[in-house]
């Protein structure tokens, strides 16, 4: 009788421990399928995180496009202030009109030319008298405008009147403010012409280059 209980407890509890296991193996089944499912989630957290390194890409693009208008930007007024402080107007070497001389600038139906060459006053006058010329004469500063973008210092023809200090042309006729703008610094009776419609007095035996016109109107 006692052996037959023991077989029957021994029974019992192997049915408890195969009971045991089955829920065992059925929790830690359960556990996988829920971290399945999660994982999509964390896959979704990995990509959002990688948009990190987009963004960084991005923003290291951008400013190199920023960098790069700068540059473009600086290089381009680099030129452009090359390009005026040029003795000649170098976008008017292509413009040839009317009778003007060979190689001289026709601009507004007057002819230039800038001669390199520095002599003094005297001498710079009797080189465009040569050339059936005179030296430059501001008659209207919008006839004239690419003058105010000259930056250096040429003879033009004004001159002081040594009787009564008046400044006139070579033609005779009296300066006008509307024409120029004098300033005096120094003791001279002779003017170059510096920039934007400015003269400036010299004296008359100081070697400068010069500027022939034809006024062919």
């Amino acid at each position: 009788m006692m052996g037959l209980i023991r077989d029957r407890w021994a029974h019992h509890n192997m049915e408890m421990n195969e009971s045991h296991n089955y829920k065992f193996e059925l929790a830690n089944h359960d556990t996988f399928v829920l971290s399945q499912k999660k994982r999509p989630a964390l896959i979704t957290n990995t990509f959002g995180e990688n948009h990190s390194p987009v963004f960084l890409a991005r923003s290291i693009a951008v400013a190199m496009g920023i960098r790069f208008i700068i540059m473009v930007t600086i290089c381009s007024a680099i030129v452009i202030n090359s390009l005026f402080n040029q003795t000649t107007p170098i976008s008017l070497n292509e413009s040839y009109c009317g009778p003007c001389p060979k190689n001289w600038i026709c601009y507004r139906n007057n002819c230039y030319q800038f001669f390199n060459e520095s002599k003094s006053w005297s001498q710079s006058q009797a080189s465009c008298i040569s050339q059936n010329s005179s030296l430059l004469k501001i008659y209207s500063r919008e006839d004239q405008d690419f003058f105010k973008l000259v930056k250096s210092y040429h003879w033009m023809g004004l001159v002081q009147n040594p009787t009564n200090g008046s400044w006139h042309w070579e033609d005779g006729s009296i300066l006008s403010p509307n024409q120029l703008t004098l300033v005096e610094v120094q003791n001279g009776t002779c003017a170059v012409y510096g920039s934007s419609f400015k003269g400036y007095t010299e004296h008359c035996l100081n070697p400068n280059t010069y500027i022939c016109m034809q006024r062919i109107v």
